[in-house]
């Protein structure tokens, strides 16, 4: 036996002391009594009852005494040593999509949490806990852990993941501890049976795999024709046949804090096979929308594949213009015609009155401003006078002799501007002559002079500059090339801020930071947070639940925020879990050595000690109102 607190032992000093009290006590108390007679009365009856209060005062005594000598001893906290019977324990716990599946109400997690949790229950005291999580990663959640109720609280809080770990990772950390360990029990607790095991035991928690019934949508796509769309999928049963509906949506506005709002569209039935891939398709009258998201009606025993969002990647990355104009119907008619239809328009004098921002690009059209914006990109169409920050000078207009000319074999950024451009000469009216700075690349010249440019300013925001008057240019803003360059400079402007919107758990995505961005927040399907370093070109972020993310992006301190959607769905080995694998092999000779446990007796001394105090509380009562 050992004492995890010796000096509670030091309580035992006070048997002796109470025994001295018990000596020295007076045995008599004072009456007070109303006549003799009640007095010779007494005493008859006192005599009588005499050796019953020697007895009780000895009882109480030997019960104080027994008390005071089992609250030293639970104080001193004694632990038994039972040798040879306890061990250590190693547990993989695989944490990967299919877990997910339900079966008899709880999911396949909760139930490998559960098999885990009865072997450290029934384990001797004195045993230690490893547990080995394999999820996103395989991580040592703790390492030979002797307080069961640590293991078992930490256990309770993991939560399962969507993608498929990494076997080889979680192998290698299995076999990393066994080599260090080779007395240890090693369980792998997952859904899957292995045909060859050595050095460990695998539990099952999948029952019946074969017999849970399962949907699954997956190969999602859509098709736009004019005012048309098609929506394409797949369909899939895991057990049996199934009559199937597939419900549509389109998204129809948003909540106060980003969130897409859906109105149900239409719905059709499908009579799917058991294993095996049935089509579906919807043919819509709808010429554009934000999203669309098709979800099987029907329940099943994992949710989260019985649905796909489809986010229009054009949509999400399109940002609002701010055109001021006295006369803006070409420059937005070539915006219309490029793509962009997001399109507020102002004259200058509005735009001198008023203090605005929020726009992803902003554009003068044959007027100069006198104050720059800040948070967004900006184009000059036909300056009328320098302005301060934009990194060019107006040096006064100058009238053509020969047609302009595109900048041929110029920097990749030219290329990129001019990419699908015809490069034949093209004619312009009246242009300002400018001088520009090591900031610009020149796209297209007039007698030398630039007359088409692009670069940053003084704020580090993009520009773009066209030297000249889209209404006296008619045959350039005519032509098949002035949509063309304007859709390359509306690329340049507003960049990518994520290229695709459609992923599989697992996959990293992409986040292009947009100038003057301030922080990158994103909501994952869970409900969690997340920041990305905004001062980066390139923000990187791994997907590791399945639904749809919002990614949040605030420019110049809030004056403008983007939101953005991308979907990530399960991977179809997890909705399709292989219930068989090869091998799970731990290499090197096991010891199954035990070592010594202990049995914790705390909670029985507390109880008897309770009980003696019970026992001396009534002892004491029966003292004080039988005897007297």
């Amino acid at each position: 036996m050992n004492f995890t607190n010796p000096l509670g032992l030091l309580g035992l000093l006070g048997i002796p002391v109470l025994i001295l009290i018990y000596i020295i006590k007076n045995q008599y108390t004072e009456k007070v009594i109303s006549s003799t007679y009640v007095w010779e009365i007494s005493e008859r009856f006192l005599k009588k009852r005499l050796p019953i209060s020697r007895i009780v005062g000895i009882l109480s005594l030997i019960l104080q005494i027994l008390l005071v000598g089992f609250l030293s001893l639970a104080i001193a906290h004694p632990v038994l040593i039972l040798s040879d019977s306890a061990s250590a324990y190693c547990f993989v716990l695989d944490g990967s999509g299919s877990m997910n599946i339900l079966q008899n109400g709880k999911s396949r997690f909760e139930l490998a949490k559960g098999e885990i949790r009865n072997i450290i229950e029934k384990a001797a005291d004195g045993s230690t806990y490893t547990l080995l999580y394999s999820c996103n990663t395989t991580d040592t959640v703790y390492r030979d852990v002797a307080d069961k109720s640590r293991a078992l609280s930490v256990l309770d809080g993991l939560s399962v993941g969507y993608r498929t770990p990494d076997f080889i990772e979680m192998l290698d950390a299995a076999q990393a501890y066994f080599d260090d360990n080779r007395h240890a029990l090693t369980y792998l607790v997952t859904d899957t049976d292995y045909e060859t095991t050595k050095n460990v035991t695998v539990l099952n928690v999948a029952k019946d795999a074969d017999k849970v019934e399962n949907y699954a949508i997956s190969d999602m796509s859509y098709e736009q024709e004019g005012t048309s769309t098609t929506v394409r999928g797949t369909l899939y049963s895991y057990a049996g046949a199934a009559s199937l509906n597939v419900d549509l949506y389109f998204d129809s506005g948003e909540t106060e804090d980003g969130e897409i709002l859906y109105q149900f569209y239409s719905s059709i039935p499908v009579e799917v096979e058991p294993r095996t891939e049935t089509p579906f398709e919807f043919v819509c009258d709808k010429a554009s929308f934000r999203a669309v998201r098709a979800a099987i009606r029907e329940t099943d025993a994992l949710a989260c594949d019985n649905e796909i969002i489809l986010y229009d990647v054009k949509y999400e990355n399109i940002a609002s213009t701010l055109l001021v104009s006295e006369g803006p119907f070409y420059a937005r008619a070539a915006l219309e015609a490029a793509g962009n239809g997001r399109v507020d328009t102002i004259t200058p004098q509005q735009y001198e009155n008023t203090v605005l921002s929020g726009y992803g690009l902003y554009i003068f059209d044959s007027y100069s401003p006198t104050r720059l914006p800040q948070d967004g990109t900006v184009w000059f169409i036909n300056p009328k006078s320098t302005v301060t920050g934009a990194n060019f000078t107006y040096q006064g207009e100058a009238e053509p002799e020969r047609a302009a000319k595109y900048a041929a074999g110029g920097t990749t950024l030219a290329q990129e501007l001019l990419e699908g451009v015809s490069m034949r000469d093209f004619e312009i009216g009246r242009y300002s002559k400018c001088g520009v700075s090591g900031n610009f690349t020149v796209l297209a010249t007039c007698e030398g002079d630039p007359v088409l440019f692009a670069g940053t300013n003084l704020y580090g925001n993009r520009e773009a500059v066209f030297a000249f008057s889209l209404y006296d240019s008619a045959p350039f803003t005519l032509s098949a090339d002035c949509a063309t360059v304007f859709s390359n400079l509306l690329g340049y402007s507003f960049p990518a801020v994520i290229e695709d919107t459609d992923y599989i758990c697992g996959e990293t995505m992409l986040v292009n930071v947009a100038a003057g961005c301030d922080y990158i927040k994103i909501y994952t399907p869970e409900g969690r947070e997340a920041y990305l370093d905004a001062a980066a070109a390139v923000g990187e972020y791994q997907l590791n639940e399945a639904g749809s993310y919002r990614i949040v992006m605030s420019l110049r301190s809030g004056a403008e925020m983007r939101t953005y959607n991308v979907y990530a769905s399960m991977p179809g080995e997890e909705r399709v879990p292989d219930t068989e694998s090869a091998e799970f092999v731990l290499d090197g000779l096991a010891l199954r050595a035990k070592f010594d446990g202990t049995y914790d007796i705390l909670f029985i001394l507390f109880l008897i000690v309770a009980v003696l105090a019970i026992a001396d509380y009534g002892v004491y009562s029966y003292e004080q109102y039988q005897l007297r």
